[in-house]
């Protein structure tokens, strides 16, 4: 019976500190904001080109490669993904704010797999729209952003830099009060540059994105 209460225990706590995460942005003494870019040490530099050893674990499939960012014009980046035998297996095009999909490998052509794939990258690299109203807080030298549009909410968390911008640490996501991913980020100083960036996305299909930037 005493193991039978503690196994009880034990699973409510799981579930308590699973289901109540959101709430540990749910500060009093915050302000209000409208989150911009040029609040958050940027990921993606249009000056330069991101290169990450990336491997992407879905279900059962393991990939391993190279990510590439860059700016192709004034107004379009690619996101593309290149095993390491150097096949091509897609390539996302970012334009005003919506990514398109500008090749894809035909047994990765799945539809729920591509909106995974966009939704993970465009939240990796802040390639989403950021300009939405929302909160900001600090505490200890970590300063946290929430804000929310319709349905999904999204929580920044970090450092403050020198220029008093969050140098990003973890980034959260949420459909309504539930968890859909986590990102977890190192920022580089003498590089200047985000140099490990992970992400697990939660739900039915299970995705874990592990990408070590490679140093110029």
């Amino acid at each position: 019976m005493r193991l039978f209460l503690k196994i009880a225990l034990l699973l409510s706590s799981i579930l308590c500190i699973s289901g109540c995460r959101i709430s540990k942005y749910n500060h009093r003494n915050c302000d209000k904001i409208s989150l911009t870019k040029d609040l958050i040490t940027p990921v993606f530099n249009p000056n330069s080109t991101l290169r990450y050893n990336t491997t992407i674990d879905v279900l059962k499939n393991h990939l391993s490669g190279l990510i590439i960012v860059k700016q192709t014009d004034s107004i379009t980046k690619h996101i593309v993904f290149v095993t390491e035998l150097g096949m091509k297996m897609f390539d996302f095009e970012l334009n005003d704010h919506e990514i398109k999909t500008a090749y894809i490998f035909e047994p990765l052509n799945k539809l729920k797999l591509i909106e995974a794939l966009k939704r993970n990258f465009s939240n990796m690299f802040l390639l989403n729209e950021l300009d939405k109203n929302g909160i900001e807080c600090s505490r200890n030298g970590i300063k946290f952003f929430f804000v929310a549009n319709h349905t999904m909410k999204w929580a920044y968390s970090g450092p403050v830099s020198d220029n008093n911008n969050l140098d990003l640490r973890l980034q959260e996501t949420f459909h309504n009060h539930k968890r859909t991913s986590r990102i977890n980020y190192i920022y580089n100083v003498k590089t200047q540059s985000y140099s490990h960036i992970s992400c697990k996305q939660y739900g039915l299909i299970k995705f874990y994105f592990e990408l070590t930037e490679i140093q110029k």
